[in-house]
């Protein structure tokens, strides 16, 4: 008898979530603490692509664990994933993969992880990888499960003591950051102890998670000041991550920085990033992240095209950069991004970062999660990341087989 295909084994096993009072087995397979003992794999899936995220998200069990069967393969059991915008759009399919990445459905969320090996063939063991591990992974998605099968290439061992919560916030928004501020800094520079010491940063955009961790790695790593020009009037809270407020009218806040900054991160693009390039000084470096202003009312023809107008004056000036995101840096050189995500880990490890998680949530919750998302992403975005836990049990989840 022939073996199944995965998406038949996935249709055929495929479970609706419904709410009501948990039944005995389920009460049987959590401990007094409310996380889920039976080791059985369960998965956020969507069958299509949807703008709907409560009616194209299911959970979906399995009848065991999964094992590594490949040389270059793991399985991670997952302790803690994300849910971000970027699984929004990979659900409502408008996210822009590069060519031949697009995965087939049906298809697992989550872009990011972090866990313990459960198992691993033999190249991932050459690669140093054994069963036991604390590891990081960024897979794009598949991470909103109990368990997660990819390529060794994807994984990042992690020191053991780490938080999985803070740890898993790490892997994208404070790597991103990151690299965003040590854009042409490469070698030991990159990683000594203050190599941003006695710079002035300016920060223009939303104070979202991004921004956070902007200000928090400037401080850390030497800044002298940072500038923060927010989108939206957040004066106290930027006061309260040791950032000093701007205007968030480009016109006003230039007046106080004018060719005093050394770095500026930009991801709002009002002006074809004009104003910031006046703020910095005679070695200053223009970072542009985002073009917020540019899309603020949709993609359509005309903002493609100031986008690559925009890309293009950036691209031509010795003294500006536009950096692309962690997935695009992952995606050309997955050998320094994992350099940089160690680095952040060993920050992590000695207390020297603090990631801000909004909320830690079940499996069940990461469909409403997506829907908060997509109604209000900035307001969404100023509390933190949204960690999901796999192995925690909402007190109102059951699972129940398909009819």
């Amino acid at each position: 008898m022939k073996s199944q295909t995965l998406t038949e084994k996935k249709l055929k096993l495929s479970r609706k979530l419904k709410m009501g009072k948990n039944s005995e087995t389920e009460d049987e397979s959590r401990d007094d603490s409310g996380y889920d003992t039976d080791l059985r794999n369960i998965e956020v899936i969507f069958f299509e692509h949807s703008d709907n995220a409560t009616e194209a998200l299911r959970l979906q069990r399995y009848d065991d664990s999964p094992m590594a069967k490949k040389e270059g393969e793991v399985v991670i059991k997952i302790e803690t994933s994300t849910v971000s915008i970027d699984d929004c759009r990979i659900r409502d399919g408008s996210y822009k993969w590069s060519f031949g990445e697009k995965p087939r459905l049906p298809l697992c969320p989550g872009m990011d992880c972090f866990g313990t090996v459960l198992s691993c063939g033999s190249d991932a063991r050459k690669f140093g990888l054994t069963p036991g591990d604390k590891v990081g992974a960024l897979a794009l998605h598949g991470c909103n499960a109990k368990y997660t099968t990819m390529s060794y290439t994807n994984v990042i061992k992690a020191p053991e003591e780490l938080d999985p919560c803070s740890a898993v916030c790490v892997i994208r928004t404070y790597t991103a950051a990151f690299q965003a501020l040590m854009w042409g800094k490469v070698g030991h520079t990159r990683y000594s102890r203050k190599p941003l010491s006695g710079k002035k940063v300016l920060i223009v955009g939303c104070c979202g998670t991004f921004g956070r961790a902007l200000v928090e790695l400037s401080l850390f790593l030497g800044s002298k000041r940072v500038y923060f020009a927010s989108t939206q009037p957040q004066d106290n809270y930027i006061r309260l991550l040791g950032a000093k407020p701007l205007d968030g009218n480009p016109d006003e806040w230039l007046e106080a920085v004018e060719g005093k900054i050394d770095i500026a991160i930009d991801s709002v693009c009002e002006d074809r990033y004009e104003h910031s390039y006046a703020a910095l000084n005679d070695d200053g470096i223009l970072v542009g992240t985002g073009m917020e202003e540019i899309t603020r009312y949709g993609e359509d023809i005309i903002s493609d095209i100031e986008k690559v107008w925009t890309h293009a004056t950036v691209t031509l000036n010795p003294r500006c950069a536009y950096y692309h995101g962690i997935v695009s840096c992952w995606r050309s050189d997955k050998k320094a991004c994992k350099k940089d995500i160690t680095f952040l880990f060993s920050l992590l490890a000695k207390d020297k970062i603090k990631p801000k998680v909004s909320s830690r949530i079940p499996l069940s919750k990461v469909a409403t999660a997506q829907e908060a998302l997509e109604s209000n992403f900035q307001a969404m975005d100023r509390r933190g990341v949204i960690v999901v836990e796999p192995w925690k049990c909402s007190d109102d989840e059951h699972v129940a087989d398909e009819k």
